[in-house]
Formats: C-alpha cells, structure tokens, sequence
C-alpha cells in the first residue's frame, strides 16, 4: 500500500488540465503524476498505533492521510475524517461511533463531488461500511453502533469520488 503526501507531488499548468485532474494546494495534478508521486514517496510509517500501513484490504492501492497536523493543507483538512465516540465504553455494551469526513472543514456534498462510502475498522479491519449516493443530497457523515469486549484501536477511511480514500487518525478505546 502507498501513502500520499503533498511533499514530492509535482504541479502541471492548468492548460494541461484533463478531465481526471485533482486540484491540490491550489494547483491542478494529472491522475497519472498523482499516482506517480505517491508510489515514489511511499512510507512505511512506525508509531505503534494504527496507520494506513496497517489497514490492508484488496481494492486498496492508494490511501491518504494527515502530514503535518499543524499545517493541513485544505485538502486534508476536508477529507481527513473524525471519529467520535463516548468517553467510557462498558465492555459488551452497545455505543456509537459517528464519523465525520473533514477534520476542520466541512467535506462539500455536491452532484459533482461527494463521500461514497464510510468504513469503520477495528484493530486493522474493516467492521461495517455505509454507502452515500451519487448526487450529494446527503451529508459526509455516518453513525455506527458497536460493541467491543476490550479495549481496541478504531479508525475510518472515507473515500472521496475525486480525492480518493482518506484515513482519519487512530482512536483508542478503553473499555471498563
């Protein structure tokens, strides 16, 4: 799996614009180079705690996520998701889990550019998912409700009809 980051991406001019470019710090990149630059600075990232390295799944090639949380770009900032859960989880008890795509700006919802889908990963692997249609009458959020008998890791990925997927940041859950 390959991690993007916006440190070895290369710009192309906007005449050069194809139908397939992705707008990134206010500059236009071609899918090919996008996809060039991000199997060139591929990482393998080590804390300890999940990360996209860690979530593995067939129809995965490509997966985003926060560089720098002290200078997202607008990009991350609105297709970073967010996990919310309550403070205290009793062990077997049902909670909720909401998931927000944009960590400090609301991801648009537009017939031209949406959320497709939310999945929802305990430990590594993907638990459940939700679907969004196409049309963007609907917000880039999702509700699960689980249940854990220990303490687990959760994270969500969000894919993006232009952007791609996105991970958020790992979330640890202490069970009583």
């Amino acid at each position: 799996m390959q991690l993007c980051n916006d440190h070895n991406r290369s710009l192309i001019n906007e005449e050069n614009k194809e139908s397939t470019d992705y707008l990134l710090r206010g500059g236009i990149m071609n899918r090919r180079e996008f996809i060039k630059g991000a199997v060139i600075t591929s990482a393998v990232l080590s804390s300890g705690s999940l990360n996209a390295a860690e979530y593995e799944h067939e129809d995965e090639k490509i997966i985003n996520q926060l560089v720098d949380r002290e200078n997202p770009s607008v990009l991350e900032q609105k297709h970073v998701p967010v996990i919310k859960i309550p403070r205290t989880i009793e062990a077997g008890a049902w909670f909720d889990v909401q998931v927000k795509v944009g960590f400090m700006r609301e991801h648009p919802s537009t017939r031209g550019h949406w959320i497709t889908s939310i999945k929802l990963l305990v430990d590594g692997k993907e638990i459940t998912e939700t679907g969004l249609k196409k049309g963007g009458i609907t917000a880039s959020f999702a509700a699960f409700k689980i249940r854990l008998d220990k303490g687990a890791t959760l994270a969500a990925v969000a894919h993006c009809n232009l952007h791609g997927k996105w991970i958020s940041g790992p979330v640890s859950v202490k069970v009583t």
